[in-house]
Order: structure tokens, then C-alpha cells, then sequence
């Protein structure tokens, strides 16, 4: 064979196999998550001149953080196909049950931290059990347990702000290195949820009740179990992030959680995690914290009015969803 021809092939052999990558790239969820935080990153990096400061950094890794615990308490129950219109609520709940504890009856930080994430658990077997019971839409039943907890957590405290533990804040406000120790629970968070996904049975098991509950029944796996363990996730979750809220804020207020509920949707569906269950990204979910994050906080940079703010995520939030659904054609056709 001539070196001409052997040129040809060789080129020949490379271009199919740029094209197999690329092809590979796109059939995962994650790629419009990957694809949508690199341009991001190159564009509030250039055009904003405090992005890459290392200040800006630290506080956008705390943001993220935090921001990823709580689209944990909505990924539980998206999963199966199933939403928590509540997370905010109970996040707001479970601060209200924090404060109290730590400034009205004078606990100490770690037995408060753990009652208030029992708490959190409660309000999502509650949940669970009446999904179950009375075989309404989780919709209709996270919709009006919202009420009542933020009916709750109002009522208890009548709007007041709490004084939290000296040092409570510590840890939301603590660096490891050029990082946070926040971005580190972060981590921790995304890994603990990769293991448990694919390498565990009751993993595998939340994830068949999410792609088909009729067939994952016939199967044997106990879909009202997996119903009521997820929701106890999810809330717990909450609680969680209701403590790393405010140990970043250092206050502990009702408020809390407000906004929660377009957060933690908005992360799962940057995050190519699909709403009506069955599946999970790591990467994705990571990289849809990150994205949010980071948008948020290139618009305040760049003097975008903050009363539009809602408006862009809501604009950004669709834009993700129709991505992906170009994505999902994309790779169909690809096949």
C-alpha cells in the first residue's frame, strides 16, 4: 500500500473516530449540562472582571453547595417520577424548629442539628403515607403540606428571626484550602449519591420504580416503600439544607425557603435528570448547581436589574428542557 493511501486511511480512521466521540458525548443526559457550564464560565469570565477572583470563587462554592443539597431534596422524588412542591416549606419549618431549640430551650448545636433533620424525615413520611393512602397525586398532597408547615413554622415564630449557637456559623463559613468546606460536603453529596444509584440494590430499586412502578411491582420491589423512602429523603434533605442556609447566613428565620421549590426543579432539569423518573447524572446534577450558581451571580455582576432575576432563570429553565429534548432527537437519530 502506498503512503498516500495509508495517509487516507489513516485520516479517514481518525474522522470516524472524532465523530464516534462526539456521537458518545451527546448520548449522555449530562452533555447539555457540561456544554451550557462551559459557556457560561467563558462568558461571565470575560466579561465581568471579578468572576475569577479567588473571593468570588469561595462564595460561589459555598452557593453551590448549598444549592445542591437542596435540588437533593427534590432529585429523591423526581426519580420516581413523583415532585415535592414542600421542600421549601419544610426547609423553613425545620429552621423555625432549629432556632427554637437553640435560642428558646438553649440546646446544644449537634443534638439540635440532629433533631431538626428527624424533624425534616417526619414531615416526609407524612408525606409518603398520604401519597400512598389516599392514591392522590404527590402534586395535590406536597402542594397542601407546603401550607401547612410554612402555616407552622409562621405560627410558631410569628415571622421573628432566631439567634443561633456561637459557632454555629463555622461551618458555612469555613475554607479548606482556595475552597469551601461546603464545596467539600458537596462533593461528598454527589459521590455518596453516584454509589447509591449504581452500585446499590435499593439504588437500582428507586430508579426501576421511576422508569416503569407496574413493571418494578410484577418484579417484586415494594413500590410503596420506595414511595415513602424517598420522600423521607427528600425532606430530610431539606432539613439539611434549611442548617447549611443558615449556617452560612448566620440567622435563622420562617423565610427561609421561599424560593426553594423553582431551585431545586430548575437544577434537576439543567442537570439532564429527567422529571418524570428513571434516571440520575452525577455530573449532571453538579453541573446544574453550578450553573445556576454561576448565572445568578454573572447577572448581579453585570448590573442586570435583580427584579428581572426570576424572569431569566424562568427563561434559562426552558431553554434547558428544550435543549434536552433536542438532545434526546439528536441521539435517536444517532443510533
Amino acid at each position: 500500500m502506498s503512503n498516500e493511501k495509508r495517509d487516507s486511511k489513516s485520516v479517514a480512521t481518525g474522522g470516524v473516530q472524532q465523530v464516534s466521540l462526539v456521537k458518545r458525548f451527546f448520548l449522555q443526559s449530562y452533555s447539555s449540562a457540561i456544554v451550557a457550564f462551559v459557556l457560561l464560565f467563558v462568558i461571565f469570565s470575560v466579561f465581568t472582571g471579578s468572576f475569577l477572583s479567588q473571593y468570588n470563587l469561595f462564595n460561589l462554592s459555598r452557593t453551590a453547595a448549598i444549592y445542591a443539597f437542596i435540588a437533593a431534596a427534590q432529585l429523591w422524588v423526581a426519580v420516581i417520577g413523583g415532585m415535592n412542591l414542600a421542600v421549601g416549606a419544610t426547609g423553613a419549618l425545620c429552621t423555625v424548629v432549629m432556632g427554637e431549640l437553640m435560642q428558646n430551650m438553649g440546646w446544644a448545636t449537634l443534638p439540635t442539628i440532629l433533631v431538626t433533620i428527624l424533624v425534616g424525615a417526619l414531615c416526609g413520611v407524612v408525606n409518603g403515607w398520604l401519597i400512598n393512602k389516599l392514591k392522590l397525586q404527590p402534586f395535590v398532597i406536597t402542594l397542601a403540606m407546603s401550607f401547612v408547615y410554612d402555616g407552622i413554622a409562621t405560627g410558631i415564630s410569628h415571622g421573628m428571626p432566631y439567634e443561633l449557637n456561637d459557632g454555629f456559623s463555622t461551618l458555612g463559613r469555613m475554607s479548606v484550602g482556595p475552597t469551601s468546606m461546603l464545596f467539600i460536603l458537596m462533593i461528598v453529596l454527589v459521590l455518596l449519591l453516584l454509589v447509591f444509584f449504581r452500585y446499590m440494590r435499593v439504588g437500582r430499586d428507586v430508579l426501576a420504580v421511576g422508569g416503569n412502578a407496574t413493571a418494578a411491582e410484577l418484579s417484586g420491589i415494594r413500590v410503596d416503600r420506595v414511595n415513602i423512602l424517598c420522600n423521607t429523603l427528600s425532606c430530610a434533605f431539606s432539613a439539611i439544607a434549611a442548617l447549611l442556609w443558615a449556617s452560612r447566613s448566620g440567622s435563622a428565620t420562617s423565610t427561609t425557603g421561599s424560593d426553594w421549590m423553582l431551585y431545586s426543579f430548575a437544577i434537576c432539569a439543567i442537570g439532564g435528570i429527567r422529571l418524570n423518573g428513571g434516571n440520575f447524572t452525577a455530573i449532571g446534577f453538579f453541573c446544574g448547581a453550578w450553573i445556576l450558581t454561576m448565572i445568578r451571580n454573572g447577572l448581579t455582576m453585570m448590573n442586570v436589574d435583580i427584579y428581572y432575576e426570576q424572569a431569566f432563570l424562568g427563561a434559562i429553565i426552558l431553554l434547558a428542557v428544550s435543549l434536552e429534548s433536542i438532545r434526546v432527537k439528536m441521539a435517536e437519530q444517532m443510533k
